[in-house]
């Protein structure tokens, strides 16, 4: 049924009215109703078939990092019963990931996996979604779908308290429900200037992933050497020890057919990398930074052909190490590379 201008009109004027009260009456009650010594959110969990993928999907779509990794470990009889899960889930691992400025995101896969494999419905008790905000939707959401990213719904707009935001909703590869939102000018309940405003990452642009670190000529070459050094090691215990000098504990690596956290799965993907092809060797095309960016161009290949195989690192250093590493594959000839 439909409604006139001034019955909406009206809605929308209580609504406001009550709505002010209330924030009114939480800051006034402040001291009495809030923990001590609770500041915001920290991290959002969410549980994920495949942890490999997960990280992959959010690295790649949107720049998130893994930062830390616990687990797998087992669980025993009486942590299951007291946080509701199924009996016959053996081990957890769960892997934190710093998710541009907001919430950090803290995924989990159990093993084996016995909960419900049906996505929960909307209105499901405790069922819940986050959602990712980007300064400009159309283009967020031409890249996600150029990626072959699934989306539930067209762009929205908002009005009265909202007015000013998009949203839209796209699937995860595990069928999960995602939301991007923006409203770079702002929302309509800002122009009534309200005590308290919602927090919002766009307010924090500035300061999003900016560093003063800068990698002078020489540390640069240097980087370079070691990082060559490391995947041209054909030792496995000699090439540990060199990339603890040249890389973080938490080292992301990110290749097209594998992502991992840490020195293990690195040393492991150079290790097969390195075998497969005997008397092969990486060297340097070119190196330039921006900060503490760095793009490492590289050529890998035998000694009568040298650049065989040419692609590029996308590096990340934190305090003179690099923290994470992406590597593209440029030219890639057939039967060259397992």
């Amino acid at each position: 049924m439909k409604t006139s201008n001034h019955t909406r009109l009206s809605y929308v004027v209580r609504v406001a009215l009550i709505t002010v009260s209330f924030i009114s009456s939480l800051a006034l009650n402040k001291a009495k109703a809030q923990a001590p010594g609770i500041i915001g959110i920290d991290h959002v969990g969410i549980n994920v078939p495949d942890m490999d993928q997960a990280i992959k999907f959010f690295h790649d779509m949107f720049g998130f990092t893994p930062v830390t990794k616990l687990g797998p470990f087992p669980m025993d009889a009486n942590w299951k019963s007291k946080f509701h899960i199924h009996e016959n889930a053996n081990q957890v691992e769960l892997v934190m990931m710093r998710a541009g400025d907001g919430s950090n995101i803290e995924l989990f896969t159990y093993n084996p996996n016995a909960g419900s494999q049906q996505q929960p419905y909307r209105d499901d008790l405790s069922a819940t979604h986050f959602s990712l905000y980007t300064s400009d939707i159309n283009a967020t959401k031409s890249f996600l779908e150029s990626k072959g990213i699934k989306f539930v719904s067209d762009i929205n707009s908002g009005a009265g308290d909202t007015e000013g935001e998009k949203w839209v909703y796209f699937e995860t590869p595990w069928g999960a429900t995602i939301e991007l939102n923006s409203y770079p000018h702002g929302k309509g309940y800002e122009k009534n200037n309200p005590q308290v405003r919602l927090w919002s990452p766009k307010d924090n642009v500035s300061t999003v992933a900016l560093t003063t670190e800068t990698i002078s000529p020489a540390q640069l070459s240097q980087l370079a050497k070691q990082h060559l050094q490391v995947w041209n090691d054909h030792d496995q215990t000699t090439r540990l020890k060199e990339m603890q000098t040249t890389y973080t504990a938490d080292i992301a690596f990110f290749d097209a057919d594998q992502t991992s956290v840490g020195y293990k799965g690195m040393n492991n993907f150079i290790e097969h990398l390195l075998t497969t092809n005997k008397g092969f060797k990486f060297s340097l095309a070119k190196i330039s930074a921006n900060h503490n960016i760095v793009r490492l161009y590289w050529n890998f290949g035998p000694a009568v052909k040298p650049a065989l195989i040419s692609g590029m690192d996308l590096i990340i250093v934190e305090n003179g190490k690099i923290k994470s590493l992406s590597a593209f594959l440029d030219h890639l000839p057939a039967k060259s590379i397992k």
